[in-house]
């Protein structure tokens, strides 16, 4: 029974029903026990084939049937029903930013996301653009990892990694071969309206697959609140006094008579007033080429989305108006898998990247008195302080800018597996990676900045060529019938140009398993490093005007402790509790330096602030019975940062986390999913690492979610899902520096919405 339970249970936290077949027929899941259920191997951890509860590692697995049943229609509203992760949903430069286990960045970079294996995290910056691009039709199962693994994957699997596993012929088209099609189409709220289609023809020796999305939206309207109203109203003359520092209000009442006549009348808008707006358009493609041991694949998405309610209305314009933020990315890769004996197995997995912002980012970015945009001195004064003659007084205007970014990189991985003995089991593997990667944006005033724009003044150019190599090595040992040891590294050294970057790194980990009864118990330790992106050493902003190319990578280590026990056949405990530690965390600080004028221009820089110590749990339950099933899961995180000699709280970051979902099938044709959110309050501002947010948090929440599907026909379902049927109002914190003067304090999130789907596999 130990083997047994080891083998088949699975999907650690996750309520996973049985994958329906290829032709669409619901199996009678409900006459199979939770270990027949969860015969589920994983990948993504060593780069090879294993039970996700013998994996060195914790693992949670979603499968392409419970995504439906749950209603998912993009891959971050997955991610709010684990345990695990702060989400802050902006719906701005980023769609989401992914907070995995209690670690805030600006961006959501420390997170690995893959699809297939191949790297989508942004070359330049190093961001996972998780929004709606991904189509879920061709999705077979999400493997999350939690924790370091670096010494498999190297730079920048920091806290974890998603990896998304789209489906082969097989599963689209059955065992049988011929053609399968999985589609999917949905309209909602908000004017939302997407559509997917994976089709599929496999013949005896080669097989195609090939798979789209579009999704477009119109986005929940924030025009009922202050900060998206694009009502200059509520800025009334102590605002301008405190915003000029000046107690005249003669002086005030100039800056809100020019204020007003630029931001409501002026020609960049056609003489109309500003108002707001949020698009979304993205799309995707996706195809796969398989023969025997040889695959092709290839992606191509374009996110095309608003900066919604990242800005506040006094700074930035949305796209009605031309602001909108572009991501767009695109990989082919082969990979060639052989068995060269019972005992030896070999793989070679190359893939080249290119990604871009493309010339179509566009930012109105609006230079008043208002924001701090333009002073009062030399604007409205004379040098002697005197109020300047109405027609001498400075006028605020809106600035049109493009951004460009292009990057890309070559990457080959060599790996065997080699298994002398049912005791012991070898991988190892070498790395190397070719990149030419962009250092600062390209920006213009004027349209296609890959044209006409210039990074001023970067030694050697702005593309920076660099070579990675890596070399990884892991052993499984089993020293007796119920514990197993693992051991493995990783060696990887990085040279940018002739002399630069950060030079060697070497990245251990180790591992016990236990499997003692109907327990499996994991002790694990594990480092990790994060390689600064491009971004965070040469990019530079409005609030960050000063590069720090010579940062170094930040390093975590990591301890776990991990026990899963299933008293029966359909109940299922998991506990894990970890103890992080981050050295040389990045962060903006204040700093100075002399333009070209020989001015003194103060400033952000990024630079190493501290340390972080991160405690916490993860405790999830599957229980079933009959045709019920329920899951539920509970985080505790409590993050720390070490700066400047003081202990602060890790800001925007829940104490406590909790999910509930069951699903009931009350008649074979009929299916019934029903999910709760509760976060707890989310401290922020002053006495945490996002002082300059003026909100001290963002209260706790609870939503409400439910799904219903109907059978029509074999292969036809039809859905109705709904989202926060309670329609609470929430926030999330803000992102990045959350200053409530450019950035938003606190973001609100989705009411009650609605969506109408069909999703037909035949």
């Amino acid at each position: 029974m130990k083997k047994t339970l080891g083998r088949t249970i699975a999907l650690a936290g996750a309520m996973v029903g049985a994958t329906m077949a290829a032709q669409g027929q619901q199996e009678d899941i409900y006459n199979l026990s939770l270990s027949e259920l969860m015969q589920v191997e994983v990948l993504s951890v060593s780069k090879k084939a294993e039970n996700v509860m013998e994996a060195p590692q914790m693992v949670i697995v979603i499968d392409a049937e419970e995504i439906r049943r749950r209603g998912y229609t993009d891959l971050e509203q997955l991610l709010h029903d684990l345990p695990g992760f702060d989400i802050s949903r902006g719906n701005g430069t980023e769609y989401s930013q992914i907070y995995q286990r209690g670690y805030r960045s600006n961006n959501t970079e420390r997170t690995l996301l893959l699809i297939d294996g191949v790297e989508e995290n942004d070359l330049w910056s190093n961001s996972a653009w998780i929004s709606r691009q991904y189509p879920l039709s061709n999705v077979k199962r999400v493997e999350v990892i939690y924790g370091p693994a670096s010494t498999v994957y190297g730079a920048n699997a920091f806290l974890g990694v998603i990896n998304v596993v789209t489906k082969n012929a097989e599963d689209l088209a059955g065992p049988g071969g011929g053609l399968g099609v999985s589609a999917q189409a949905g309209y909602g709220s908000w004017n939302t309206r997407y559509a997917d289609l994976a089709a599929t023809a496999a013949l005896p020796e080669v097989k195609l697959t090939v798979t789209g999305r579009v999704f477009r939206s119109d986005e929940m309207d924030l025009s009922g609140y202050d900060d998206w109203d694009y009502d200059l109203g509520d800025l009334g003359l102590d605002h301008y006094m405190a915003e000029l520092g000046t107690t005249d209000p003669a002086v005030a009442r100039a800056a809100m008579r020019l204020d007003s006549a630029a931001y409501l009348g002026d020609p960049v808008l056609g003489g109309k007033a500003p108002s707001y707006s949020n698009q979304t358009d993205d799309m995707a493609l996706n195809a796969k080429l398989e023969f025997e041991n040889f695959t092709i694949g290839a992606q191509w998405f374009r996110r095309d989305e608003g900066y919604g309610a990242w800005y506040r209305d006094d700074y930035e314009l949305g796209p009605a108006h031309g602001g909108r933020w572009v991501a767009q990315n695109s990989f082919l890769y082969t990979r060639y898998e052989k068995d060269l004996g019972e005992k030896l197995s070999f793989m070679n997995f190359t893939r080249f990247m290119v990604h871009q912002l493309p010339p179509e980012c566009e930012e109105f970015y609006y230079v008043g008195y208002l924001n701090g945009g333009m002073g009062a001195q030399g604007n409205l004064l004379d040098e002697q302080g005197q109020l300047l003659p109405a027609d001498q007084q400075a006028q605020p205007y809106w600035w049109h800018g493009y951004y460009n970014t292009f990057s890309q990189q070559l990457r080959t991985e060599n790996r065997v597996v080699y298994s002398p003995s049912e005791r012991l089991s070898l991988i190892a593997g070498s790395e190397i990676r070719r990149s030419h990667i962009q250092g600062l944006y390209l920006v213009s005033e004027q349209p296609f900045p890959d044209e006409v724009a210039y990074a001023p003044a970067v030694p050697g150019g702005n593309h920076f060529s660099s070579l990675d190599i890596g070399l990884f090595s892991q052993a499984s040992l089993l020293l007796g019938q119920d514990l197993k040891l693992v051991l493995g590294g990783r060696f990887d050294r990085n040279r940018i140009r002739s002399n630069g970057g950060y030079g060697a790194v070497f990245n251990p980990k180790a591992a016990l398993v236990a499997t003692p009864g109907r327990f499996i118990l994991k002790l694990i330790y594990s480092e990790a490093f994060m390689d600064a992106s491009y971004w965070t050493k040469y990019g530079i902003t409005p609030r960050r005007q000063l590069s720090n190319p010579t940062l170094q990578p930040e390093k975590a280590r990591n301890l776990e402790l991990n026990a899963n026990w299933s008293p029966s056949e359909s109940l299922y405990l998991d506990l894990a509790a970890y103890r992080a530690r981050y050295d040389g965390a990045v962060g903006e600080v204040p700093a100075t330096f002399t333009d070209e004028q020989g001015n003194l221009v103060e400033t952000f820089q990024n630079q190493p602030v501290g340390e972080f110590t991160i405690l916490g749990t993860h405790a999830q339950l599957n229980w079933q019975v009959g045709k019920l099933t329920f899951y539920a899961n509970h985080s505790f995180t409590l993050p720390e940062a070490y700066e400047g000699g003081q202990t602060l709280r890790v800001g925007d970051i829940a104490s406590h986390r909790a999910n509930l979902g069951a699903n009931f099938i009350p008649m074979s044709r009929l299916n019934l999913n029903l999910r709760a959110n509760w976060v707890g309050e989310r401290l922020t501002g002053q006495g945490t690492t996002v002082p300059s947010n003026p909100a001290s948090r963002a209260e706790a929440y609870f939503l409400l979610h439910g799904s219903v599907s109907y059978q029509l026909a074999k292969g036809l379902r039809l859905q109705l899902n709904a989202s926060n049927l309670l329609d609470t109002e929430h926030f999330h914190p803000g992102v990045r520096s959350a200053d409530g003067d450019y950035y938003a304090s606190l973001m609100p999130q989705n009411r009650f919405n609605m969506m109408f789907r069909v999703l037909a596999d035949f």
